[in-house]
């Protein structure tokens, strides 16, 4: 049988099968389409591909790698592409500092991909720092949103972390639903992307946070709000003039789902790495948490600086 070369190509080929659908311990998710932890230019993840056996897979492990897919075909892979891209994008970061940017400073493709290129590292890797947080206080989520989540980095750490619970616990039953809430459309292309690269499609809808959570620029959130258990505030605090009444009406209509805020503006540790008082946004946003009767967590960087805030129900914080 070994030497008739037929019999021997369908072996192969069943065993390519087996070795392709069978669930390898380091994917977390294979069988339910999750594909965030595949190589560049391949159906393999590391292990599978005999590169990392043994290594237990993690949010700054998926990064490079998914990133390397997401930018595969664009701008960002031309020669001098990056570069361009990147000055681009330093234009639209200079007014979003000073809260001026307008609808139209997001027109620019290669502009936004100089913000993915700059920024989705950092905005997942300290969103894993605050879901982390919210993982050790709350159960795990079903629904999430991001305000002001474009290009999605957010909501990648969320489906990272939440594949790896998932493979230790089981605890997941049905698909996480996602979803970006932003004030342009100029997102939608790329987190549509997102989604597919990490197998999980994410819902993209128009909402303002400067307006009233009633009026109809956020129809399409009031309508989710009550199967939110999760928010994600993406640097809207400071950047846009997230008010207090629209966070106060969410807070309600959504049944207090937990606020997850990543913002920037705050002071530097001490000398001796002795954190300072919140101040700005999130002393704002901590001030209103205490008046509503949350819980709230600090979220800090390696240094001990402030960069987010974890808000939750009382009632809803698991003890142990």
């Amino acid at each position: 049988l070994i030497s008739n070369p037929y019999w021997l190509q369908a072996v192969i080929l069943l065993l390519e099968m087996a070795f392709r659908f069978a669930e390898c311990p380091q994917c977390p998710g294979a069988r339910d389409g999750h594909t965030w932890f595949l190589l560049p230019g391949s159906d393999r993840c590391r292990c599978c591909a005999g590169l990392a056996g043994g290594v237990e897979p993690s949010l700054d492990q998926a990064l490079p790698r998914f990133l390397q897919r997401l930018y595969a075909g664009t701008c960002l892979e031309e020669a001098g592409g990056r570069k361009m891209a990147t000055e681009k994008c330093a234009a639209i970061q200079a007014r979003m500092r000073k809260g001026t940017q307008e609808p139209e400073d997001f027109l620019d493709e290669e502009a936004l991909w100089g913000y993915v290129a700059t920024k989705f590292s950092t905005r997942a890797r300290l969103a894993g720092l605050a879901l982390e947080v919210a993982f050790a206080h709350h159960p795990p989520f079903d629904c999430a949103v991001a305000l002001g989540g474009g290009p999605a980095a957010e909501l990648f750490a969320l489906q990272v972390l939440d594949d790896l619970r998932s493979r230790l616990d089981r605890h997941r039953e049905l698909p996480l639903r996602l979803a970006i809430g932003e004030w342009v459309d100029s997102w939608r292309g790329i987190v549509d992307r997102v989604g597919h690269l990490q197998g999980t499609p994410i819902e993209y809808f128009h909402c303002d946070v400067t307006e009233p959570l009633a009026s109809d620029a956020n129809a399409a959130l009031l309508s989710l709000a009550p199967a939110l258990d999760l928010i994600v505030l993406s640097f809207v605090l400071l950047e846009s003039g997230c008010g207090h009444e629209f966070l106060r009406s969410l807070w309600e209509v959504s049944g207090h789902a937990v606020f997850l805020a990543l913002d920037a503006g705050q002071p530097k540790p001490h000398a001796d790495n002795c954190p300072r008082p919140l101040a700005g946004s999130l002393h704002a946003l901590e001030d209103l948490a205490f008046s509503l009767g949350a819980v709230v967590h600090r979220v800090n960087d390696a240094r001990g600086r402030a960069v987010g805030l974890v808000v939750m129900d009382a009632s809803n914080v698991e003890v142990g």
